[in-house]
Formats: structure tokens, sequence, C-alpha cells
């Protein structure tokens, strides 16, 4: 492609990014015009799939969709930026330990020539002044090198305190970037990671592992009932209920929109499906209540599909197996869990 052709079409896909978020009525900020630009672009699969199935269902208008669609494919821009960020700070407390150490490592030297000048001349006769005078030159560079150590140790303390510090700031920029901002749970992100480190355990040790895809029933109907606000209330409410089902090593996630995803490390098929019947019912028994406006919206339901991971395939094959299942209860009815065929 020469650089006319690479200009006209990233000129045409900013002009779609723009022209969609202006038919869509969305603020042009630099996120959003990445957002779309990407989609349109077509280089992040995920990203297209996530804004096509928002858009089957009718919720691509929501800027807080828009804005948690964002926070999950481009984060990890926000990790990439704490972890340099820290690096700097790092870099520097280093660089000033360092700095000390050069300086006490000379005082220390001049030091010990300074005692050993002194030694000598304490082979020759002095006389009481000359001996006073020697001990408190003594005294004073022992004093001055022992500020010096002092110094060091006040350093070494400080930057300790500034390396703890970066430790937590870094760990918390890692928890961010893999946690979903609405429902307080794993992201899609966090989804990739574990899946695939369970998967690798499952292939290690040769046990087993299932996935459950989760999906709320007419959630667009919910959402255009009751609005958006009610709408961010139940997925909220249903990933702590998810997070209530599970124990040990099992790990809810948002997988997008209203679809959610629960990592079953050393679960049988058949114990998933059991524990798929248990979530199902225990979310479908719960009254979605506002007590500040005392109103009752009912209950939700939810489909579920349900596979397991075969040893040697792809994440993506274990999730479209498992996605496969969720729309299979779906088109049989909603409410049900599905098993992968």
């Amino acid at each position: 492609m020469t650089i006319i052709e690479d200009f006209e079409r990233s000129s045409g896909l900013a002009a779609k990014a723009m022209e969609r978020m202006l038919s869509e009525r969305l603020p042009p900020t630099p996120e959003n015009f990445t957002l779309w630009f990407v989609y349109f672009s077509g280089r992040n699969p995920d990203l297209t799939r996530a804004i096509d199935l928002a858009c089957r269902d009718g919720l691509a208008t929501s800027q807080t969709l828009c804005e948690e669609l964002y926070k999950r494919f481009f984060a990890l821009d926000a990790e990439a930026q704490a972890i340099r960020e820290t690096s700097d700070k790092a870099r520097y407390a280093l660089g000033r330990i360092l700095e000390q150490l050069g300086n006490v490592g000379s005082e220390t030297e001049r030091y010990g020539n300074t005692l050993t000048g002194f030694r000598d001349e304490l082979d020759q006769p002095l006389s009481l002044p000359e001996l006073r005078a020697m001990i408190a030159a003594v005294a004073a560079e022992t004093k001055e090198i022992v500020d010096r150590q002092t110094a060091l140790q006040l350093q070494l303390q400080e930057s300790s305190q500034q390396l703890a510090e970066m430790r937590v700031s870094l760990d918390s920029a890692r928890r961010e970037a893999l946690t979903d901002g609405l429902t307080g749970i794993g992201n899609r992100k966090a989804f990739d990671l574990l899946l695939q480190e369970a998967m690798d355990e499952s292939a290690r040790e040769a046990l087993p592992l299932s996935l459950m895809m989760v999906d709320i029933d007419h959630f667009k109907a919910f959402n255009d009932t009751h609005g958006h606000l009610v709408g961010d209330h139940v997925l909220k409410l249903v990933a702590r209920m998810l997070t209530e089902c599970i124990k040990g090593r099992d790990t809810a996630a948002r997988y997008g929109g209203e679809e959610f995803a629960i990592i079953l490390p050393r679960t049988s098929l058949d114990n998933a499906l059991k524990l798929a019947e248990q979530v199902r019912t225990f979310v479908g028994a719960r009254q979605i209540v506002n007590k500040a406006r005392n109103a009752n919206y009912g209950t939700v339901a939810l489909s579920v599909g349900v596979a397991q991971f075969r040893p040697g395939e792809p994440a993506s094959a274990l999730v479209r197996r498992a996605d496969e299942a969720l729309y299979a209860a779906k088109r049989s009815g909603r409410n049900r869990v599905a098993v992968e065929a």
C-alpha cells in the first residue's frame, strides 16, 4: 500500500468514526474516536464482535458502554503508562542510592587514609597540644563518616518506602486494568488471562476444566422499559450473585454487555451443569428492588451454556462451544441451561 493509499484509507476510517459518533450522538472524545476507528479498521476482531453484539441488542448508543469497551480493549495502554512512570521513578530512586553509596565509599576510603596518616604520626614523639589536636581531628573525621552513614541509612529507608509505594501503585494499576468498571468483577482481559492459565493447568495435570457462559435474557427490553441506570444496577446485582454461587478457584468475569463467564477449574462437565442450574435458579429467585424509589422490577432470567475444555484446543474454541450452547439455550426458550453439542 502506498503512502497516498494509506492516507486515503485512514481518512476514510476517520470519517466513518466521526459519522458514527455523530449518528449515535456520542461526544467526539479521543477515546470514542479510537474505539470506532479501530472498529471500522477491523484490526481487533474481539472489539468488532463486542460492538456488533451490542448493536444487535441496541446498546451501542450508550456512552457508558463505549467507556466500558474502551477500558476493556485499550486499558493495557494505561497499564503500560503506569509501568513507564513507575520505571522512571525507580530509576531515579536507585540513582540516588548509588550516588549515596559512591559518596560514602569515597568518604570511607578518605577516612581510612586519614587514620593511617594519624597512626604514622603517632610513631613520632608528640607534644600534648599536638596529641590533643590529633585526637580532635580523629573525632571530627569519625563524626563526619558517621553522619555520612546516617544519611545513607535515611536515604535507604526513604528509597525503600518509595519502592514499596511503587509496587503498590503497579499492583493497583494492574488490578484496575483487569477489573470491570461497572460490576467490580474481572473484565474481558482478566477472563482471557485466567482462562489461559486454567487451560495450561488442565493440560499439564490432566485435570478437567469447564466453562460457563451466562447471558441475561431480554436485557434490551428491560433497559428500554426501566432505563440504563436500572440496567446497570441489574448487571451489578447479577455479577454479585454469580460470585456468591462460586467458590475456591472458580472465577466469574464480565465477558461483555450483559454476558458473563465463569471459569471452573478442576470441574467436570456434569458438575458444571449442576452448578449452572444452581446459578440460574438462584439468580431467577431474586427480586430486583430499588429501595430508594420503592420500586420492584421483578426478576431476571438467565440463559447458560456449558462446555468442557479439550486438551490441545485454543481458548477461542472453548469459548465458541460454550457460546454456541448459550445461544442454543436462548433458541430453545431462554431461562435454561444447555450443554455443548
